[in-house]
């Protein structure tokens, strides 16, 4: 054995050494990220809890034909939960009730772009059959309208909002 040899195994058996002491020093100490991680998931449930709440009253006051309250409590969860197809799923129903198909359809598609489910048989959220409805309304209300003014684009873009909600009811599950 050589001197280099001496020299390696003396700084593996030093590394060893102090790895261990290292280690033997930290066992007790908590993890830094432990408690946010709680804390994060406690202010997730009281926000879930929070919105079913106001998602059960959008319904009730909907279904109690206080279609105004309804819509201020939609938008409002539509502010705070852009990101839900709850939410955007209320929202349509309530501008289903107030007779205005096109912009519910439009809600509606955001609604299954965020969540497929709702076109999807096997799933307890499914709403095909009430989208297929707002679809059919909502087409023959933007149909009358392109006959009455044919050159404006905003009939065209719902239009194709509502050609493109057609093709995703027919590829839907079921």
């Amino acid at each position: 054995m050589d001197c280099l040899d001496r020299l390696s195994i003396w700084a593996i058996v030093i590394l060893i050494i102090g790895s261990f002491a290292v280690i033997v020093g930290h066992v007790g100490e908590a993890r830094p990220g432990r408690y946010t991680q709680q804390s994060a998931s406690a202010d997730y449930v009281v926000a879930n809890g929070e919105k079913d709440s106001m998602l059960k009253l959008a319904k009730n006051l909907m279904e109690g034909a206080n279609l105004d309250k309804a819509e201020l409590l939609g938008r409002e969860l539509l502010r705070k939960y852009p990101y839900d197809g709850q939410s955007h799923m209320v929202m349509g129903d309530i501008l289903m009730r107030k007779q205005e198909p096109v912009k519910a359809v439009s809600e509606y598609r955001e609604a299954i772009d965020i969540n497929p489910d709702f076109l999807d048989k096997k799933t307890p959220l499914f709403q095909g059959k009430k989208i297929k409805t707002a679809v059919t309304e909502a087409l023959a209300e933007i149909d009358r309208k392109i006959r009455l003014a044919p050159d404006e684009e905003s009939f065209k873009r719902d239009r194709k909002t509502i050609y493109y909600l057609q093709s995703r009811i027919a590829g839907s599950c079921g």
